[in-house]
């Protein structure tokens, strides 16, 4: 693991792989003469206090417990009656260079309330990577646009079964480290300029010339100028893990959505989801909020805006449509994942074996759901919310305690499910609320199918052919 914050950074001498272990050391006389003075000293200061501070006497209450606990720092702060001497500070860092802390969480303090930011309740971000190493500006860039205090948001990243000759955890090291202190803006900035001073584009990037100028429009403002306050500022913590699990499945758009793979490819990113979030779970957090690298623009507040729904609702998720070339129609839904249960549905569940797994939005499983993508007005109500069974893992907004309580991401077939569908289904059969939002819409970034392309090229030779005329 790699763990840095905005006070402390990775030296540049620290390995991208990792396999620390502890040594063995072996106590020695002095050593343990050092412990036993230690010991003798605490129990000689606890029948000290004792005797001279009821504020803790065996009737007490404890009802002054939580000025015990004042942040997720594992800082502990109270008052006594007793203080340690410079003479036993001396003896006790004499006898041990340890050093010995008590950590004490009420996790009654770490729900998740709709007033998060002015609770200062701390966010988990968790973002899963593979391959990622050419949409990681766009996600940056999201990030620094988030408006929730950055004070306030702890990011882990998970970097798994990337391909040998691909840089996602080089690259991510180096955004991550210049977010940090503050440059990463002035990185990408240049980065992008260089790109586009050197005037190479390939054919992935013909698509653009086809896109909806409004949506061009959009994504342009997005990332422009003026920023908000907490736009360049570093965040709480960021973590870096890199775990392998064996997903030998392609990124292609075709390979990633071919229904034959859809159960392996999820079961698989249901353990990385997990490892994650067990890793990076802290009892401090009081929310977790999962969030794919590739999309594209979204609300700056969207986790104050998710928040507030934490009152009826334990688990929220919003729309995701995606942008479409003008030839296709300018846009469709894109997270099919997010839907209501339905008859047919349950119907289809009976009849499979316990190990299929239902893969929404694909014409060989017919459950005729009411899809969350499907249900969006543009113009509707964005508060508007509804109960979900089944949600898409493009954005999703978790109160901590729904983890904590034994919901995650089943790598394993659950009610003919995987992975997120089988999250909303977990975290339902345990009794908490799902919700998602219909009419509160972030955007996936288009991802060319090979079908588009071809097209795309048909239509390239054409205006070509027309040019040629023309000068001719």
């Amino acid at each position: 693991m790699l763990r840095f914050s905005q006070h402390q950074k990775p030296s540049a001498n620290l390995p991208l792989s990792h396999d620390f272990k502890p040594k063995k050391t072996r106590t020695s006389r002095k050593q343990k003469i050092g412990i036993c003075v230690i010991v003798s000293i605490f129990l000689l200061l606890l029948w000290t206090r004792s005797g001279t501070s009821s504020k803790y006497d065996d009737d007490d209450d404890y009802s002054n417990i939580d000025n015990l606990v004042k942040d997720g720092s594992g800082s502990i702060k109270y008052d006594s009656d007793t203080e340690l001497t410079d003479h036993d500070i001396d003896t006790i860092s004499e006898a041990s260079n340890e050093q010995y802390n008590l950590e004490i969480y009420d996790l009654n303090n770490y729900q998740g309330t709709p007033f998060a930011k002015d609770n200062e309740e701390i966010v988990l971000l968790c973002i899963p990577l593979r391959n990622a190493e050419k949409v990681l500006p766009l996600m940056f860039r999201n990030m620094m646009n988030m408006t929730y205090d950055h004070k306030l948001i702890d990011i882990a990243f998970l970097v798994s079964d990337c391909s040998e000759d691909d840089k996602t955890l080089e690259t991510l090291f180096k955004y991550s480290e210049a977010m940090q202190e503050g440059k990463l803006l002035q990185l990408l900035d240049q980065e992008e300029k260089k790109s586009k001073d050197s005037g190479i584009s390939g054919s992935s990037d013909l698509y653009l010339q086809y896109m909806p100028k409004d949506y061009i429009d959009n994504v342009k403002n997005a990332y422009s100028p003026p920023y908000h306050e907490e736009y360049n500022k570093p965040f709480r913590s960021v973590q870096v893990y890199q775990k392998d699990f064996g997903q030998a499945i392609g990124q292609g758009f075709s390979d990633r959505h071919d229904v034959k793979v859809q159960g392996i490819r999820r079961k698989l990113m249901g353990r990385a989801r997990n490892w994650l979030m067990y890793t990076a779970l802290k009892p401090y957090h009081s929310w977790v909020y999962w969030r794919d690298v590739d999309i594209e623009t979204s609300p700056g507040d969207i986790l104050q805006n998710l928040m507030k729904f934490s009152n009826g609702f334990d688990v929220i998720v919003p729309n995701v449509w995606r942008p479409l070339p003008t030839f296709l129609g300018n846009e469709q839904p894109y997270d099919l994942n997010s839907w209501i249960e339905s008859e047919q549905g349950l119907e289809l569940a009976k009849s499979l074996d316990e190990d299929d797994v239902i893969v929404e939005g694909y014409a060989e499983y017919p459950t005729w759901r009411v899809h969350l993508a499907y249900i969006r007005n543009p113009n509707g109500n964005e508060n508007e919310i509804v109960d979900l069974d089944g949600v898409g893992g493009v954005s999703i907004l978790a109160r901590a305690k729904v983890f904590r309580e034994g919901s995650n991401f089943p790598a394993f077939t659950f009610m003919n499910h995987a992975e997120t569908e089988a999250f909303g289904k977990l975290t339902k059969k345990l009794g908490f609320k799902v919700g998602g939002l219909p009419h509160y819409t972030i955007w996936h970034i288009y991802e060319p199918s090979e079908d588009d392309l071809l097209q795309i090229s048909t239509m390239e030779r054409k205006k070509r052919r027309m040019r040629d005329r023309k000068g001719g």
